[in-house]
């Protein structure tokens, strides 16, 4: 059962997103495992900072003049780019245009738009090495300023792939992401060297290819708070404020802030962009019924059928018709599942409940919704369910006499839930 809890909140977070998140606060890398981010246009180099290098023209963080002759080419040399930054971080001065005329000058034609040979880098004073990710990351880890940190091939990101730079480790499972694509840092979940990450509000899973890492002799680390990060970023008691990246998160003494703390720290959800949370937007039912579909292993479900007929998109038609057959959900009419409608609190906490009794559920009190006024407006498909969650204290009013039943589900309220969930 605990087993399934886990899978359950795993796949609820990874569906919400992989949070943009660099959130340490330490004196030694062993502690605080992030690489400072220089966003400004510079010539100098330092190890332990990495000289982020977009390669989007239409980025605030676009240098033409880091990519010199090359600058057209940008948009499809995340490679170079990663390289380039990976170099950085262990002191070694090669932008794209460097690197393009160093390989082109020693007759290297890989291919279009120029050749990007990441083994050759001698004459930037490193050396190539060829690794798994788990010890090109235990390198980086332990040998701070000497190795760079792992550059990654995504083969699923898009049609041709992606390469980003894993620069930090948020937790055992959990590790930052700097991507040239993406002027924010963001967050991957990478299991026994299968990544797991958000993409297009679609959970991409695949396993990764040997890992690229750079190794340069002498280099030194001192490692300093990242600069995405502001320096009031902690709590009244001192401990580290995970959502201090988001800049619409409410305060600490906010009913709502410890639960997206509590989710961003352990990895759980991410902002809807670089620096919001949005934490009154709401979910939608093909979101839910798809995160609890993967959380039961995407059974087969060929043997299956469902009434409904407005399936307009192939991600969640299996989870959709593995919910029905399970009785997880029957729709909002025999024919219609409304997959884009958003959530009301007892529709999250039904289809919560539902996937629950495929196991257990915690028995519910018959007289816990007594003292809520609008009780009365529960509908009765939803009564059990309701009572469960107040019973576990996994669902709480939204006022001391009020539910709400029918009221929207926010992605707040969906952090305070899985908190308490856990908890329970």
């Amino acid at each position: 059962m605990k087993k399934r809890c886990v899978g359950f909140l795993l796949a609820v977070v990874l569906l919400a997103g992989l949070l943009p998140m660099a959130h340490a606060n330490a004196a030694a890398l062993s502690a605080s495992p992030y690489l400072n981010i220089n966003y400004d246009s510079t010539d100098s180099v330092s190890a332990g900072t990495i000289r982020y290098v977009s390669q989007l023209a239409g980025s605030p963080n676009f240098h033409p003049s880091y990519w010199n002759d090359y600058v057209d080419a940008a948009g499809y040399e995340c490679y170079t780019a990663s390289i380039s930054m990976a170099l950085s971080s262990i002191g070694a001065n090669a932008t794209p245009g460097r690197l393009g005329d160093y390989w082109n000058g020693k007759g290297y034609t890989g291919g279009e738009p120029f050749a990007t040979m990441a083994w050759d880098v001698q004459d930037f004073g490193a050396t190539y090495l060829e690794r798994s990710f788990a010890t090109a990351m235990d390198n980086f880890l332990n040998n701070p300023g000497a190795y760079s940190p792992p550059v990654i091939h995504l083969t699923t990101y898009s049609e041709r792939g992606h390469y980003v730079v894993v620069a930090g480790k948020v937790s055992d499972s959990t590790y930052l992401i700097v991507d040239p694509a993406n002027d924010a840092p963001w967050t991957i979940q990478i299991v026994n060297n299968v990544a797991s990450y958000m993409r297009h509000d679609e959970l991409r899973t695949e396993e990764l290819e040997k890992t690229t890492q750079y190794y340069r002799a002498g280099g030194s680390l001192t490692v300093s708070t990242p600069a995405t990060i502001a320096s009031a970023g902690r709590h009244h008691d001192g401990s580290a404020c995970a959502s201090a990246s988001m800049t619409d998160v409410p305060a600490e003494s906010n009913w709502a802030h410890a639960g997206i703390d509590y989710c961003i720290n352990n990895g759980l959800m991410q902002g809807v962009t670089n620096s919001q949370f949005k934490p009154e937007a709401e979910m939608t039912r093909a979101m839910l019924v798809t995160v609890l579909y993967r959380a039961a292993g995407q059974p087969d479900v060929s043997c299956y059928t469902n009434p409904f007929t407005d399936m307009n998109a192939c991600w969640y038609e299996n989870a959709v018709t593995w919910a029905y057959a399970k009785g997880i959900t029957s729709g909002v009419s025999d024919t219609r599942f409304a997959p884009d409608d958003f959530l009301t609190r007892e529709q999250l906490v039904s289809m919560l409940y539902r996937f629950r009794q495929l196991s257990s559920a915690t028995p519910a009190r018959m007289d816990a919704l007594d003292s809520f006024y609008d009780a009365g407006s529960i509908s009765n498909w939803a009564a059990e369910a309701m009572r469960w969650a107040v019973t576990g204290g996994i669902l709480s009013g939204t006022s001391s006499t009020s539910l709400s039943p029918n009221g929207a589900a926010t992605r707040a309220q969906l952090a305070s839930i899985l908190l308490r969930y856990m908890n329970n």
